[in-house]
């Protein structure tokens, strides 16, 4: 099982576009059996794939919140099949301050999800901050994705996020921690994009995302309509792009997720 996150501090990165149609095409294209986590208070994930999270109870907050409630509790379905939803919404804001006084905050969503079965991918759609949930998020993953919008404050922001890896895998002992791609988003074709863009690639020359996300207006309408790109768009450039992005995520699989997909073929 992979566990990814898909993390950026700043908003407007495309952090929930990505995982949201990277978890829909792994499910509809893969037929992986996916779970997509959704840990921001604006709940975009699972507006993304049409579900009304608005007063929905209950969400992960209670699940990471209340130690008597277990997954399955939380578990939605969406109109994807093989894609399973932990949603969230505003009820979220409540998590770091009802936990903050435990020793086990920072592990809490890493031992819910600790005996999860039955899923080839957890996918985290982490929030637009760095905090006490994004801790648990990266405890509770193995694999990082750190979309990239080409504005000028955009190499900052990715390496405060490199600080913050390196220091999880210190502080909490997680050595397995990595950060598997960094995603080029958002690119026009102006000097200053191409310019932080090449600066990306000599930055990143291994991690590096090979396709570069660029504007697409079909992406955004998916989103308005409550849809992935597969089902409002699957002919689009936007769903070629998106499909190539998550391909190579697929291809640089850790060793060990290699060789447990070798063994059960």
């Amino acid at each position: 099982m992979r566990r990814i996150a898909f993390i950026n501090e700043k908003g407007g990165s495309c952090k929930t576009t990505l995982a949201v149609n990277t978890a829909a095409w792994l499910a509809s294209r893969r037929d992986a059996r996916v779970l997509l986590c959704d840990l921001d208070t604006q709940g975009h994930a699972g507006k993304s794939l049409g579900v009304d999270v608005r007063g929905l109870r209950p969400t992960i907050a209670d699940l990471l919140c209340d130690p008597a409630v277990q997954v399955n509790e939380i578990v939605r379905r969406t109109p994807i099949a093989g894609l399973d939803l932990l949603p969230a919404n505003k009820d979220m804001g409540r998590f770091p301050l009802e936990v903050a006084a435990r020793a086990d905050r920072d592990r809490l969503l890493q031992r819910k999800l600790a005996d999860l079965a039955g899923y080839d991918y957890v996918i985290f759609d982490a929030p637009p901050s760095m905090g006490l949930v994004t801790t648990n998020i990266m405890l509770a993953a193995e694999e990082i994705v750190i979309p990239v919008a080409m504005t000028y404050f955009a190499l900052d922001g990715c390496a405060e996020i490199l600080e913050t890896v390196e220091w999880v895998r210190d502080r909490f002992d997680h050595p397995s921690l990595r950060v598997a791609m960094v995603v080029p988003t958002l690119y026009r074709k102006t000097a200053l994009a191409t310019e932080i863009l090449e600066r990306l690639r000599e930055r990143f020359p291994e991690e590096i995302c090979r396709t570069v996300l660029g504007f697409n207006v079909q992406i955004d309408e998916a989103q308005s309509h409550g849809q992935t790109i597969w089902e409002y768009a699957p002919q689009s450039r936007g769903a070629a792009m998106l499909e190539d992005i998550a391909r190579e995520l697929v291809a640089r699989a850790p060793a060990s997720a290699r060789r447990a997909a070798h063994g059960s073929a």
